[in-house]
C-alpha cells in the first residue's frame, strides 16, 4: 500500500495523480508503484483492510492520492499509483507522514492486519519517458481498464526499446487513430533495464486487436515493419502483458474526481458483518 513501507516511507497515476486533477493531462515525471501479491480466497477481505489507509491519510490531511487496480488478466495482484513531479516531491510526503501525530502507528495496524490478506509487497520507483510515450493526453479518471505492459531488456540492449518504441510510434501515425500509452524505466524496485508501458482504455473492448484501433494498426502493419520488430525484440529477455481495472474502493482518488463521477469514485468498500452475538447462557455441560 502507497507508502505504508515506514521508517522513511498505489493514477493509474498514468496520466494519473499525485497532485495532479481531474482534466486531460501529461503523465506525471515520476511514479511510485506498490505492487501486493493477493491471497487467493482474500481479495474481498483484502479490499475491507485497503480501505483504510485512504482514511487515514485523508484525516491526517496528507495529499499523496493514489489509484488502486487490481488485475483482470495476470497473477492476482494490486497494484498502486502514486504520481509525482520530483523526487524530492516523494520525501517531502514521507516526511509529512512521519511528523502526522498517530498516523505511523495507524498504519502500522493496516500493515498488520494486511498480513492475512497478502503475500508479499513489492515498492518500485520509475521515471517517465516522453520520447517512447505517445500521446495525445487523456482525462485518468474517465478510464475503466488498463494494460500495463512489462518490458525486461537485455542489458546493453536498451537501444532496440528505445528504436521499437519510435517504430511503433510511426504504425501509429499511419494508421491515423488515437492511440496513447506512456511509457516508464524503473528506477528502483526491479532488475534492470526494465520498462512499464501503461495503455488506457474506457471498456475491456478496446483491448480487442481484431477491431477498431487495435486492428487499424495491424494493418498499418506491413512486412518490412514485422520483421524489423522480430529483430529488435532479440534485445528482449521477456514481455508481459497485464490487464487491470481501478478500485474505487481502494483508491484515494483527487476530490475532482469525485466531484466528476460520484458514482464510480464516490464509491466505498461495504463494511462486514459483525458475527452473530454469542448467547449468553452457556450451554449445559455433558455428562
Amino acid at each position: 500500500m502507497p507508502h505504508a513501507i515506514q521508517g522513511g516511507t498505489i493514477a493509474l497515476t498514468l496520466f494519473l495523480v499525485g497532485s495532479l486533477s481531474a482534466q486531460v493531462m501529461p503523465p506525471p515525471p515520476y511514479l511510485e508503484i506498490f505492487r501486493e501479491e493477493v491471497k487467493v480466497g482474500r481479495a474481498g477481505a483484502h479490499v475491507q483492510t485497503e480501505a483504510g489507509w485512504p482514511r487515514a491519510f485523508a484525516k491526517a490531511k496528507i495529499p499523496n492520492n493514489y489509484i488502486a487496480m487490481t488485475t483482470i488478466y495476470g497473477p492476482t495482484e494490486a497494484w498502486f499509483f502514486e504520481g509525482h513531479g520530483s523526487v524530492a516531491e516523494i520525501e517531502a510526503v514521507d516526511k509529512a507522514i512521519d511528523a502526522s501525530p498517530g498516523l505511523t502507528q495507524e498504519l502500522d495496524r493496516l500493515s498488520q492486519a494486511d498480513a492475512a490478506n497478502v503475500n508479499g509487497l513489492h515498492a518500485l520507483l520509475a521515471r517517465h519517458l516522453p520520447e517512447a510515450s505517445n500521446g495525445p493526453n487523456i482525462d485518468p479518471a474517465e478510464m475503466r481498464v488498463w494494460e500495463i505492459t512489462i518490458f525486461r531488456v537485455r542489458p546493453g540492449k536498451e537501444g532496440s526499446f528505445y528504436e521499437g518504441a519510435k517504430l511503433y510510434q510511426s504504425v501509429v501515425q499511419q494508421a491515423q487513430v488515437d492511440a496513447p500509452w506512456a511509457t516508464y524505466e524503473v528506477m528502483a524496485g526491479m532488475p534492470g533495464p526494465t520498462y512499464l508501458v501503461f495503455v488506457p482504455h474506457k471498456t475491456l473492448a478496446e483491448i480487442d486487436p481484431a477491431v477498431g484501433v487495435g486492428a487499424a494498426i495491424q494493418k498499418a502493419m506491413n512486412e518490412e515493419t514485422m520483421k524489423k520488430f522480430g529483430t529488435l525484440s532479440e534485445g528482449f529477455m521477456s514481455v508481459e502483458n497485464l490487464v487491470f481495472r481501478p478500485s474505487p474502493e481502494m483508491s484515494y482518488p483527487p476530490a475532482e474526481w469525485i466531484a466528476q463521477d460520484p458514482k464510480y469514485w464516490g464509491r466505498k468498500a461495504m463494511a462486514t458483518a459483525k458475527p452473530a452475538a454469542a448467547s449468553a447462557q452457556a450451554p449445559a455441560p455433558k455428562p
